[in-house]
């Protein structure tokens, strides 16, 4: 059964979707993005997984208050989120800006069963941060209608101050998977290969004909991956 719930943390009330299970799986959405990203992989994902899947500070029932929203932020508001809740040692799984914010956590709090990232943000690279940020914000405000814009905009212009270097992932010291949609037009699928060559020990994942939310568009596939990986963290 999945629920809507709510919670308090030290940043504001947070939203989230939740399905019971005994293992802990943080879903952490992309820019502009909703909890309900991650619905298709509910049905899919083994009984076992405990699902949380926030909306993110700034993001859909959430909270938006006035902060500079950074990657430290979300990345502090998820530690929270976890201590209110009783949770250690988490499995969190990230999508774009999500595996960005994975990323930082997993460098500033690293308490993680394991890490997911999908087609992740969070090193540079040439993408639509490169063209007009407003340009991006009309298209953004087309696909995802009701989010903030001034907020979305904060987050953007963040983005230089926050990139992961090379040297970064290379001191991440939990076990991680990569997956990628092979045609994935925001964040390249070169991209997969330089993380999985710099996180010692991942795992990568390539999806065929998948984009940059394949759990949206290839959700069998990324949940039969999550199925056969994650309990073995």
């Amino acid at each position: 059964m999945i629920e809507r719930k709510y919670i308090d943390t030290d940043y504001g009330k947070i939203s989230y979707l939740y399905r019971e299970g005994k293992y802990p799986l943080i879903m952490l959405h992309g820019l502009g993005g909703l909890s309900n990203n991650w619905i298709k992989l509910f049905s899919r994902l083994d009984s076992d997984f405990m699902l949380i899947a926030p909306d993110m500070l700034g993001h859909g029932k959430s909270s938006r208050p006035n902060l500079n929203y950074t990657i430290d932020l979300q990345s502090s508001m998820i530690h929270d989120l976890t201590q209110k809740l009783g949770i250690v040692d988490p499995i969190i799984i990230g999508n774009s800006y999500g595996g960005w914010v994975a990323l930082n956590y997993s460098l500033n709090y690293g308490h993680m069963r394991c890490m997911v990232l999908v087609d992740s943000a969070g090193i540079r690279h040439e993408n639509f941060l490169d063209k007009n940020i407003e340009d991006f914000l009309k298209r953004l405000d087309k696909l995802e209608p009701g989010n903030d814009l001034g907020i979305m905009r904060n987050i953007l212009n963040n983005y230089s101050k926050c990139t992961l270097t090379l040297n970064d992932l290379k001191k991440i010291d939990v076990k991680t998977l990569i997956i990628w949609g092979d045609n994935d037009r925001s964040i390249s699928p070169e991209i997969a290969h330089v993380l999985n060559e710099n996180i010692d020990g991942s795992k990568l994942f390539i999806i065929k004909n998948g984009g940059h939310v394949p759990q949206i568009n290839r959700p069998d596939e990324v949940s039969k991956i999550l199925n056969e990986n994650l309990k073995n963290c």
